[in-house]
């Protein structure tokens, strides 16, 4: 135990993981530390995953960390990745895009609810990089938005016209730095 919360203090330290991250450090060493780290031990690890219901992709989290923390340990152990089902992923057929951009609010929240959804169909941010958006995060002249994704990473993504004009129809009379909030200026979602 005491060898893995140094590999997380060098993680923290030296990569500047986030504290998410060392929260699914955390989770996926307390499957690990059931086992020897030895090929068998490794086996039995992914083994008991399996057999506790976890699918693929969640096993696959757990291995990536302990893959990570035996090149740590300078071990020569290593574990490979299960095989994924790959689904793809539903999409909105063009009549429902449009029957959603077409919809009028009449509202405050409709107008908010309204250019949140145009923003999210035409840029495919994730939704907590769209409530997080300042605004001056958003360019209209360049028709760009700067957006903080996941691992504190910022992008550039850019806007379509239509966006754009929804865009300025909606912040124009916001005076809060969010541009997504709620009255008092605070995230949505944040109680």
């Amino acid at each position: 135990m005491e060898r893995f919360e140094q590999f997380i203090k060098e993680r923290i330290c030296l990569k500047n993981v986030s504290p998410r991250t060392v929260q699914w450090y955390r989770e996926s060493f307390k499957w690990l530390s059931r086992f020897p780290l030895t090929e068998d031990g490794l086996k039995d690890f992914v083994i008991a995953m399996r057999q506790a219901g976890l699918q693929p992709i969640s096993c696959n989290n757990r291995i990536r960390v302990a893959n990570a923390y035996l090149k740590w340990l300078g071990s020569t152990l290593k574990l490979s990745r299960l095989k994924e089902e790959e689904k793809v992923l539903p999409t909105f057929q063009p009549s429902q895009v449009a029957r959603l951009l077409a919809w009028k609010p009449k509202s405050d929240t409709g107008h908010r609810l309204h250019t949140l959804i145009a923003l999210l169909l035409d840029t495919g941010a994730r939704i907590d990089e769209a409530l997080t958006l300042q605004a001056h995060d958003v360019d209209l002249d360049n028709m760009l938005l700067t957006v903080h994704g996941k691992g504190n990473k910022q992008r550039t993504v850019p806007i379509s016209l239509e966006l754009r004009k929804i865009l300025w129809r909606y912040s124009r009379d916001r005076e809060f730095s969010l541009l997504f909030c709620t009255r008092k200026g605070t995230k949505l979602g944040d109680f």
